[in-house]
């Protein structure tokens, strides 16, 4: 009976392929009709889109692929727009090279040159101005966030898939770039074990390591950022981009499911874990425009671990691999992360007003220290009330080495 099935099942693979030696362009209309994207005549017949042109996609005066313009027939359904999408593992199998497809009054699409990179590393990052950060690199190339722009951000990801590393680069691309004006206050809730190291750094603020020191670290915040704000309306300001401050202050989260209450809590713990993801609410509402950034990072997101206050107002949203279509869709709004690969660290899907498939920059602890070093607190010597010490004059000063027995 398998013997019976295979030959079918061959012909109906080779027959989605285009033929060797078709440009793209005309593989790409083979595969459109292979597939029955277009509308019916009245007399039956198949209407596809029509092929409008081409235009070379670039990238810092390099091309990386070429875009091909179609026209769609007027009443094709939106059913069929999307399933074109859901079908472009078949444009990427026939032409075989990476695809992405898009809609802006043409249907686009991109065939690129190369595929996605399995890793990059931060060494390779140019340097950019602004309040900017890399996110990784796309099949486009470096997608870039300004946090002036979009100050919030949340951030997903299976442990081990690069969720916290991306959040140790984006620290040591800020400090790097703005080693003056940057702050930062870290809740790193695996006990301290990822960001407690870098807390001799002038830049960073503080690091809170359980759910009792983050409640005080955000109490510290709500004074801080309501001070600032009768700053603001005392002069007049309404958003920090539009004022000569140049400080701006990063709260970073990472594993936020632990603040989430549940209920082998005690009534105590409640209270303190309700405190903080109201305070973090507030500061995604309200503080941003006052200067404060919020990165927020969960291994779970669900809708207790990721408040909708915090989801909503953070526009920028990441996620690395995850374990289910219905965290991907808690995550960045959409399925997609289930299925990123699982054998490649650090790939992950950026969503702003699109999503965007990408390699994060890849930066080891011991890179971060040696390019962080420098800016560390320098060190105060304590003297104790025990202690003695004497000041000798070069006259004063004995001249022989003495040794005293009591």
């Amino acid at each position: 009976m398998l013997e019976l099935l295979t030959f079918p099942l061959a012909i109906l693979a080779v027959a989605f392929l285009p033929r060797v030696g078709e440009g793209d362009d005309k593989k790409i209309s083979r595969i459109m009709k292979n597939i029955g994207y277009g509308i019916r005549g009245k007399e039956g017949e198949l209407k596809l889109p029509k092929y409008k042109g081409k235009q070379s996609i670039v990238d810092d005066k390099e091309t990386i692929g070429t875009t091909y313009l179609y026209s769609v027939p007027l009443g094709l359904p939106a059913s069929k727009m999307r399933k074109i999408e859901e079908d472009i593992k078949l444009f990427t199998d026939g032409l075989k090279r990476p695809v992405e497809i898009e809609f802006n009054k043409l249907l686009m699409i991109h065939v690129f040159n190369k595929e996605l990179p399995t890793i990059y590393e931060y060494k390779h990052l140019p340097s950019r101005k602004g309040w900017v950060v890399p996110i990784g690199m796309s099949l486009r190339g470096i997608i870039w966030h300004n946090f002036d722009h979009t100050p919030h951000m949340t951030a997903a990801g299976t442990t081990r898939f690069g969720k916290t590393v991306f959040l140790r680069m984006m620290m040591t691309y800020l400090i790097e770039h703005h080693q003056n004006d940057v702050e930062f206050y870290v809740i790193d809730l695996k006990g301290g074990l990822e960001f407690s190291r870098y807390q001799v750094l002038q830049q960073v603020k503080e690091v809170a390591s359980d759910i009792y020191e983050a409640s005080v670290l955000l109490s510290k915040l709500q004074s801080m950022f309501a001070k600032d704000y009768e700053f603001f309306r005392k002069n007049n300001y309404s958003n920090v981009v539009d004022t000569k401050i140049k400080k701006r202050r990063f709260i970073i989260v990472d594993e936020a499911a632990q603040l989430a209450p549940d209920k082998f809590h005690s009534k105590q713990e409640k209270q303190l874990l309700s405190y903080c993801q109201g305070v973090l609410s507030e500061i995604a509402r309200v503080a941003g425009a006052l200067g404060y950034r919020l990165i927020y990072a969960t291994q779970y997101p669900t809708a207790d671990t990721m408040p909708r206050q915090i989801k909503q107002n953070a526009d920028a949203k990441i996620s690395f691999r995850l374990p289910s279509g219905y965290a991907s869709k808690v995550a960045i709004d959409d399925v997609g992360a289930e299925e990123l690969p699982s054998n490649i660290k650090g790939r992950a899907i950026f969503k702003t007003h699109e999503l965007r498939e990408l390699q994060a920059p890849f930066i080891s602890h011991e890179e971060m220290w040696k390019r962080l070093e420098k800016y560390q607190e320098p060190k105060v010597l304590e003297v104790k009330p025990n202690d003695v010490v004497e000041h000798r004059t070069e006259e004063t000063a004995p001249r022989e080495d003495l040794v005293k027995f009591e």
